[in-house]
């Protein structure tokens, strides 16, 4: 017994001189420490850092991140091994974050997505971002995205009708947000036609739900930051099988397009100078062929970058909005009557000018973002000290969290925080709130460069089904179990009900 408690002792003296050494000795990190310390946060323990509460299921890491944002609702620090991060959550501080052009390189966290992204533009930085965002800024121009309209109508209609022969059923309203989303950006962005029933499709529709359980389970294990202590476990090796699945697929969209491949691109759109625009896979495509600042692996990572961000994303807006329109029928009546006064009692699509038009719709898209954020935390790594409003002093080297789910939910700028009321977007209510307060797309330099192609292509689904069909709940906010991912995402399906309106 007497051996056991010297060992003990030997081993939490030994831990505490060890942090000691990196808090008080090693030059960076000493800096960090001494920036830090007077941060709230919780307990850390040496090599450990904070992470022995967060072991568990992904649910149970969502509770605890939770729980902590409660507890410190502006800031606070969390340790894990030798790397310290900061979670922002007051809009001044994020502000000084996300505003800046000098805090561009996303943090740490982000390089568990690199072998599957690469360096696309979600994950590069310095000359190489800047670099791809120029390139593809034109895939999103507005007489392209106006040209789109038609894709997302007719994807819309496809819905319906599978809708239509399964009225008054349980539907996974996830489900039909994917099969929407992933078509309607490979006919556009990508310039090719899908077969949603083709095995490949399904086997990365598949991998992607799977593949953000790798990232909380390293994140919440510091052990396994390094990719050498993690290379040798059974997880790195279901990943990498995870990955070679979705590579299998985005490498199929590009080579379909290559072997249909014209000089001339498929659709000849000019901006208001008249410079040819054209899709962005076409775009990267070109760039490649005249020897620009692009080669193959580049364009298989900015096809795997946007089949996430441009479908993954835009599905899961879709499937809480779906849920939160079935849970209050007077603003599906309200959405109703906007439609009655664009359309009448026509059936015709809608156009662009329509889409535009559907301002409450809008506000009821916005109001779910809010609510359920499809990307629930961002990061970023600070490249120079800054001085926040609170004289805290944020050291360069120092990851950022900055959590959208909860400053979405911020009681200080979102009155009854977690009811569901789009008309907090009406233009009155907007006029003096804090522009860092909400920004579901994130904001600044590393914006989303695709949140206009994404709100159109949800304002047109959902025109779609409202003008057709009555949503009514089967699941609701307060049944459904979120869990840490990517994005968010629920532990099971979200279930609507759908009767015709007619």
């Amino acid at each position: 017994m007497a051996s056991i408690v010297t060992i003990l002792s030997i081993t939490i003296v030994l831990l505490l001189i060890i942090k000691y050494f990196w808090a008080n000795r090693v030059h960076w990190n000493y800096h960090i420490y001494q920036c830090v310390k007077h941060i709230p946060g919780p307990y850390n323990i040496p090599f450990l850092g904070c992470c022995l509460p967060f072991l568990g299921s992904l649910e149970h890491i969502w509770k605890k991140l939770r729980e902590m944002n409660e507890l410190y609702p502006e800031i606070y620090k969390m340790w894990g091994f030798n790397r310290c991060a900061v979670l922002f959550l007051e809009p001044d501080d994020i502000e000084m974050v996300l505003s800046s052009t000098k805090h561009l390189e996303k943090n740490e966290v982000y390089n568990i997505a690199r072998p599957w992204l690469g360096d696309g533009l979600l994950l590069s930085c310095g000359n190489k971002w800047k670099s791809r965002r120029k390139i593809l800024t034109p895939a999103f121009h507005f007489n392209i995205l106006k040209d789109f309209v038609n894709i997302f109508e007719e994807n819309s209609e496809k819905s319906a009708n599978f809708i239509k022969n399964n009225c008054n059923k349980d539907l996974n309203s996830l489900d039909l947000a994917v099969e929407h989303t992933l078509c309607s950006l490979c006919e556009t962005t990508m310039g090719i036609s899908v077969n949603i029933e083709d095995p490949y499709i399904k086997q990365y529709k598949e991998a992607l739900d799977k593949f953000g359980f790798f990232a909380f389970y390293r994140l919440s294990r510091p052990w396994f930051y390094s990719e050498l202590t993690f290379h040798f476990t059974s997880e790195k090796r279901e990943q990498d099988s995870l990955i070679t699945a979705m590579h299998k697929f985005t490498l199929n969209v590009i080579n379909k397009r290559l072997s249909n491949w014209s000089d001339k691109g498929s659709q000849p759109f000019h901006s208001a100078s008249g410079k040819r625009i054209q899709p962005m896979l076409d775009i990267l495509i070109d760039e490649m062929k005249r020897g620009g600042d692009i080669d193959f692996e580049g364009i298989r990572e900015e096809v795997d970058t946007f089949m996430f961000e441009g479908h993954d994303t835009t599905s899961t807006g879709l499937n809480f909005l779906l849920m939160l329109l079935a849970n209050h029928q007077d603003v599906q009546n309200r959405i109703y009557e906007e439609q009655l006064t664009i359309f009448n009692d026509s059936k015709r699509k809608a156009t662009y000018d329509d889409l535009q038009n559907m301002e409450y719709l809008e506000r009821c898209i916005k109001e779910s973002l809010r609510l359920y954020p499809p990307v629930p935390m961002i990061g970023r790594l600070i490249e120079e000290d800054i001085v926040l409003k609170k004289n805290y002093v944020i050291p360069a080297g120092i990851y950022v969290g900055i959590m959208l789910y909860d400053l979405h939910r911020n009681p200080k700028f979102w009155k009854n925080p977690n009811k569901f009321d789009p008309d907090r977007f009406s233009p009155d209510n907007c006029v003096n709130r804090h522009p860092f307060a909400y920004i579901p797309f994130s904001a600044g330099p590393r914006n989303c460069i695709g949140q206009r192609f994404a709100m159109l292509e949800m304002k047109s689904f959902t025109s779609k089904l409202i003008r057709e069909f009555i949503l009514e709940p089967v699941d609701t906010p307060d049944s459904i179990i979120l869990r840490a991912d990517m994005v968010l995402r629920t532990s099971k399906p979200i279930e609507v009900r759908f009767r015709k309106r007619f």
